[in-house]
C-alpha cells in the first residue's frame, strides 16, 4: 500500500473518530434533556435520531457504502435519486429557515406612530419558579420595559397541568418584583400555544385600544414564527431577542424547524 493510500486512510478515520464524537457528544446532551424534561419532544427525539444514524454511518460506512453502490447499480437507481432529492431539499429547507430565523430575532418595530406593546410570549414554568427559557424571556422583558418607560406589556401564557401557576402570572409576578409599574402590564393567562398567545394578546390590544404595534419578547430561534403569526392578525411587529443556553438551543432549533414548517406550509 502506497504512502498517499495510507495518509488517505488516516484523514478518513480521523474525519470520522471526530465526526463519531460529536454525534456521541449531541446524542448524550439529548439524552440528558429529556431525562430532565421527562419528556419527548420531537426536537429531542429527531435529535437523537440523526445522532444514531451518523454514528452508524461512521462506524459501518464501508459496508454501507457498499451497499448504496450495489443498489445504484441494481434496480434502487430511482429510490435513491428520490431519497438524495429529498435530503438535498431538506439542507436546502434548513439553510433558508435557518436564515428567516436570524432575520427575525434582530427585526426592529417599524415607525408606524404607535407606542409600541411589549407582548411577553410564555414558557414553562417550574415548581420553583420559571424555566430556563422563561427566565431569559423575562431578562429581555425587562431590559426592554426599563429602556422604554412609554410603553404597556402583556405577559402571555395560561397554565399547563404540570405547572403550579400561569406563566403569565409568573411573568407578572417577576417583572413587578423588579420595579416594573403594574399598570402597565396586562396579563393574558388563557393561551396554551403561540398561536393563541398572540390571538389573545391581540384581543387585549383590540379592547384596550392600544393599537397594532407590539414588540414580541421570545428566544431568538422563535420570533421569526411568532412574527409571522402576529403579521396575520394585523399587527406590526419587531423582536426583543431573548437569550437561549448553549446547551438548550440545539433541541429547541430542530423543533423550531419542524414549528415553521408546520406554520408555512399546513
Amino acid at each position: 500500500m502506497s504512502d498517499l493510500v495510507i495518509k488517505r486512510c488516516n484523514i478518513s478515520f480521523m474525519l470520522r473518530a471526530i465526526v463519531f464524537a460529536f454525534a456521541s457528544a449531541m446524542l448524550t446532551l439529548f439524552t440528558a434533556l429529556m431525562i430532565s424534561w421527562r419528556t419527548l419532544n420531537i426536537g429531542v427525539g429527531f435529535g437523537m435520531l440523526v445522532c444514531l444514524v451518523i454514528m452508524l454511518y461512521t462506524l459501518s460506512f464501508r459496508k454501507i457504502n457498499e451497499k448504496i453502490a450495489d443498489c445504484w447499480r441494481g434496480r434502487g437507481k430511482i429510490g435513491l435519486s428520490a431519497l438524495l432529492a429529498v435530503i438535498v431539499l431538506g439542507f436546502a429547507y434548513v439553510i433558508c429557515a435557518t436564515v428567516f430565523m436570524v432575520r427575525g430575532a434582530y427585526k426592529k418595530v417599524a415607525d408606524s406612530g404607535e407606542t409600541p406593546v411589549v407582548i411577553v410570549l410564555g414558557c414553562q414554568v417550574m415548581e420553583d419558579g420559571p424555566s430556563t427559557l422563561l427566565e431569559e424571556r423575562i431578562d429581555a422583558a425587562y431590559e426592554y420595559l426599563v429602556e422604554h418607560p412609554e410603553c404597556p406589556c402583556i405577559v402571555s401564557g395560561g397554565q399547563g397541568a404540570d405547572e403550579v401557576m400561569s406563566e403569565a402570572q409568573c411573568m407578572y409576578n417577576e417583572l413587578v418584583k423588579r420595579g416594573i409599574s403594574a399598570e402597565r402590564i396586562h396579563m393574558e393567562d388563557r393561551s396554551t400555544s403561540t398561536q393563541e398567545n398572540l390571538a389573545f394578546s391581540k384581543s387585549i390590544m383590540d379592547e384596550k385600544g392600544l393599537g397594532n404595534t407590539a414588540v414580541l419578547v421570545t428566544n431568538g430561534w422563535h420570533e421569526f414564527r411568532a412574527q409571522l403569526i402576529a403579521e396575520d392578525l394585523g399587527m406590526t411587529c419587531g423582536a426583543a431577542s431573548a437569550d437561549t443556553p448553549l446547551a438548550l438551543l440545539p433541541c429547541n432549533y430542530i423543533r423550531e424547524l419542524f414549528g415553521i414548517a408546520y406554520q408555512v406550509f399546513l
